[in-house]
C-alpha cells in the first residue's frame, strides 16, 4: 500500500493543507510546534477514525484534541494505492462517532466503493490501531520500545496469535460490560428484603385478620344463637298473629251479617199493614158495607126483611171472609220470614260463640327485641364482612408479592450464574493472555529492547 497523496481540511491546528508523497524517502522537516505529529494522527485517523467518546483522557486525547483550533469542517480525504488500485478516503468527524461520514471512491471506477469499510485500517493492514500507531510512527519524545500481541505474532511469525491481543482486550471489555449490564438490571439486594418485609408485613396482616375474625365470631355466637331462637318463637308468633287476624276478620264479617240481619227482623216485626192499596180489603170492606146497609134499610122499613137478610147478611158474609182471607195469609207469610231470620241469626250467634278467642293487640316489645337483636348482630356480620374484605385484597397483593420476589430471586439466581460464569471466562482469558505473553512476548520485547537501546543510545 502506498500514500499518494493526503488534503487536511481541519485537524488540530492543520487547516487546508496538502500534500504530494513521491516514491521513495519523503521528508516533512519543520519547527517544533508546527504540527508533525497531528499529521501523523491525521493519517492514523484517515484509517482508523477517532476514539469513541468514552473515558475522559480518550476523549481528551483524540476527539477533543484535535478539534479543529479555527474551526470549520473537521476532516480531510487521503489517496492512496493498492496494487493496481487507486483509492480515496474522505471522512470527516463530529462531535460523537455516529456523527462521523465515511466515504471511499474507486479513482480508476470513478465512483463510490464497497471493498473496505470504515475500519479499512485494520482491512489494508491486518493491525489494529494500537499497534499502526507504535510501528509506524512515533514522536522524539517517545523513543520507548513498546509492543504488541499483533507485534509479537508478526515478528515471530505465529499467525494464529495474531490480533489476539486486541481481540482478548475487546472479549474482556464485552465481557466486563454484559457483567455490569447483568449487575445493574437484575433486582437489588435491598429490594428484595423490602419485597420479604413488605410479604411478611401482608402475612401477619392477614393472620391477624383471621384471628380478629375468630374472636368476633366466638363473641357474637351467644348473640346470633339468641337471634336465632327468638327468630323462631318470633315466627311462631307470627303465625298465631295470622290466625287472629283472620279470626277477627271472620268475626268482623259475622258481625257485620248478624247486625243485617236482626235490622231486617225488626223492620219486618215493626212494618204496617198497607191497606188501602189491598184488593182484599177493599172489597171486604165494600161487601160489609152493603151488608150493613141493607140491614139499616131494613131497620128503617125501607126494605123488607127478606130482602136484607137475603142481600145483606151474605155481603156481610163475603167481606168478612176475604178480611179473614188475607189477614190469614198475611200473617202466614210474615210469621215464615220472621223465622228464617231468627234461625239465620242464631246460626251466626252459635258460629260467633264457637270461633276462638283472638288477641287483638300487637306486642311491641316483641318487635322492638326482634329489631334491636338484627342490629346487634348485623354489626357482627359487618365487622366480619370488613375484615374479610380485607383479606381478600390482601391475599392477592400477597400473591402479586410472592410472584414478584419469586421471579427477581430467581433472576437474580440467574444473575449470579451469569456473573460467576462471566468471571470465570475473564479469568480464563487473563490467564491464556499471561501465559501467552510469558511464552512469546516477554522474550521478543527483552531482545526487541535489547535492540533498540543499541539504537538509541547512538
Amino acid at each position: 500500500m502506498k500514500i499518494e497523496k493526503l488534503h487536511v481540511e481541519n485537524f488540530g491546528k492543520i487547516s487546508n493543507f496538502d500534500l504530494v508523497f513521491s516514491s521513495g524517502l519523503n521528508q516533512q522537516i519543520h519547527n517544533n510546534g508546527w504540527g508533525k505529529s497531528t499529521l501523523s494522527a491525521f493519517i492514523k485517523a484517515m484509517f482508523y477514525g477517532l476514539e469513541a467518546k468514552g473515558r475522559k483522557k480518550d476523549f481528551e486525547a483524540e476527539r477533543s484534541k484535535f478539534q479543529p483550533w479555527q474551526g470549520g469542517l473537521f476532516g480531510g480525504n487521503i489517496i492512496f494505492q493498492v496494487g493496481e488500485e487507486r483509492y480515496q478516503i474522505f471522512r470527516t468527524f463530529g462531535k460523537t462517532p455516529e456523527e462521523d461520514k465515511f466515504q471511499l471512491v474507486d479513482l480508476l471506477l470513478g465512483k463510490v466503493s464497497n471493498k473496505f469499510s470504515s475500519n479499512i485500517g485494520e482491512e489494508l493492514f491486518g493491525v489494529g490501531k494500537e499497534t499502526f500507531s507504535i510501528s509506524a510512527f512515533f514522536g522524539q519524545n517517545d523513543l520507548s520500545s513498546s509492543t504488541t500481541d499483533e507485534v509479537v505474532a508478526n515478528l515471530a511469525g505465529i499467525e494464529k496469535y495474531k490480533n489476539d491481543g486486541e481481540k482478548t482486550e475487546s472479549a474482556l471489555k464485552l465481557l466486563e460490560k454484559n457483567r455490569k449490564e447483568i449487575v445493574a438490571n437484575q433486582p437489588k439486594e435491598a429490594e428484595l428484603k423490602q419485597l420479604e418485609s413488605y410479604i411478611e408485613k401482608l402475612e401477619q396482616d392477614i393472620n391477624q385478620s383471621k384471628e380478629t375474625i375468630r374472636v368476633i365470631m366466638q363473641e357474637s355466637q351467644p348473640k346470633v344463637e339468641e337471634k336465632q331462637a327468638f327468630d323462631k318463637f318470633f315466627d311462631d308468633y307470627k303465625e298465631k298473629e295470622r290466625d287472629n287476624r283472620r279470626i277477627i276478620e271472620k268475626r268482623n264479617q259475622l258481625q257485620q251479617n248478624l247486625n243485617s240481619k236482626n235490622l231486617q227482623l225488626s223492620e219486618l216485626l215493626q212494618k204496617p199493614v198497607d191497606k188501602s192499596k189491598n184488593f182484599y180489603y177493599i172489597f171486604s170492606t165494600l161487601f160489609i158495607f152493603i151488608g150493613l146497609l141493607f140491614v139499616v134499610l131494613f131497620a128503617c122499613n125501607v126494605l123488607s126483611i127478606a130482602i136484607a137478610l137475603g142481600i145483606g147478611l151474605p155481603s156481610v158474609a163475603i167481606g168478612t171472609g176475604l178480611l179473614i182471607i188475607r189477614l190469614s195469609r198475611k200473617e202466614s207469610k210474615n210469621l215464615n220470614k220472621i223465622e228464617g231470620l231468627k234461625k239465620e241469626i242464631e246460626s251466626i250467634r252459635q258460629v260467633l260463640l264457637e270461633l276462638p278467642k283472638a288477641n287483638e293487640d300487637k306486642d311491641e316489645e316483641l318487635y322492638q327485641k326482634k329489631l334491636q337483636l338484627e342490629q346487634q348482630v348485623a354489626v357482627y356480620n359487618a365487622q366480619i364482612a370488613n375484615l374479610t374484605s380485607g383479606i381478600e385484597a390482601s391475599q392477592e397483593e400477597l400473591t402479586l408479592a410472592l410472584t414478584k420476589y419469586n421471579k427477581d430471586k430467581e433472576e437474580k439466581e440467574e444473575g449470579l450464574k451469569k456473573i460467576e460464569i462471566l468471571k470465570m471466562t475473564m479469568d480464563f482469558l487473563k490467564t491464556a493472555r499471561e501465559n501467552v505473553s510469558e511464552r512469546f512476548v516477554t522474550p521478543l520485547n527483552e531482545k526487541f529492547n535489547s535492540i533498540f537501546e543499541k539504537f538509541s543510545n547512538v
